[in-house]
């Protein structure tokens, strides 16, 4: 008699993992640290509030994730939600906003928890670690932030973001400025020999910076930023910068970034990274002779 067969299709998936765990090899442990988020509880403007997005790709309607933010080891009074992407089935997201836990939490040491479950395999694992304070001059002195809005499909994670628009910033210890004007210059000879403007052009770049970083802040900004970017706004808080306007300048990512190892047997890098003006609008030119 003929063996009775039966048939399923499982999609393939790979299964979430805690990216800042590391083994101990003897030497500085180089894992996540809390990351400084900064929110105002007096001001509504961008550069001066963060926000923290995580997400997980599931394979079916079965599956399951949670994400829990924690003060000190204790559930918040936050609202945490739990949001669908418009394009990818199945994948969940939740974006944090510190102005609004500030408000109801306070200040102080935070954790974003993410716990799941994808064809009968449960885990969790900590999304990041945050410590929030009020914003301050002080407060922010020596950082520079990136916010991002992600509306792409991410290779990497296999997940499409087309649509959802997620929110993400990240401010790290480093410096943002260094504006080149990289002006375009055309100009045009009369007869008499004399030049004359036609058109001039700032096609403005600036640099990112950071101080030496692990790998954990680096890959982020290389992985998940810089690369994955649709819409891209720069703030630098330095006190020492040429320009205090660096205030969420949208830019786009123009030159590949560059990481610098440092010296050997260390394991921070410094990354640099060039961007210019999203909006190329900083012309003057000749529009001819107006009659009457």
């Amino acid at each position: 008699m003929p063996e009775e067969r039966s048939y399923k299709k499982y999609e393939s998936i790979k299964l979430p993992t805690d990216k800042c765990s590391e083994e101990y090899r003897g030497f500085e442990q180089c894992c996540c640290s809390r990351m400084l988020v900064l929110a105002s509880s007096t001001s509504s403007d961008s550069w001066k509030n963060d926000k923290s997005s995580a997400w997980v790709k599931l394979a079916n309607v079965l599956d399951t994730v949670s994400f829990t933010l924690t003060k000190d080891g204790q559930p918040t009074t936050y609202p945490l939600t739990t949001n669908d992407f418009v394009q990818q089935p199945f994948a969940k997201y939740t974006t944090i906003d510190w102005q609004t836990v500030l408000s109801m939490d306070g200040i102080g040491c935070y954790e974003l928890n993410v716990d799941w479950g994808i064809y009968g395999i449960t885990g969790s694992y900590v999304w990041g670690k945050y410590n929030l304070k009020e914003f301050t001059i002080e407060s922010a002195l020596r950082t520079a932030r990136l916010r991002t809005f992600f509306n792409l499909y991410h290779s990497i994670e296999q997940i499409d973001f087309t649509g959802t628009n997620v929110e993400d910033t990240i401010r790290f210890n480093g410096f943002i400025g260094k504006r080149q004007p990289n002006m375009e210059i055309d100009n045009l000879i009369y007869q008499n020999r004399e030049l004359k403007t036609v058109v001039r052009e700032n096609l403005n770049s600036y640099e990112i910076k950071t101080n030496p970083s692990c790998d954990c802040l680096i890959n982020k900004l290389t992985d998940l930023h810089l690369l994955s970017e649709n819409e891209l706004f720069i703030s630098d808080y330095n006190a020492h910068n040429h320009s205090y306007q660096y205030n969420d300048v949208p830019v786009i990512v123009e030159e590949s970034p560059e990481i610098d190892y440092l010296d050997k047997y260390q394991r921070k890098a410094v990354l640099t990274c060039i961007v210019g003006d999203r909006l190329k609008d900083e012309r003057a030119y000749y529009k001819g002779i107006r009659k009457g």
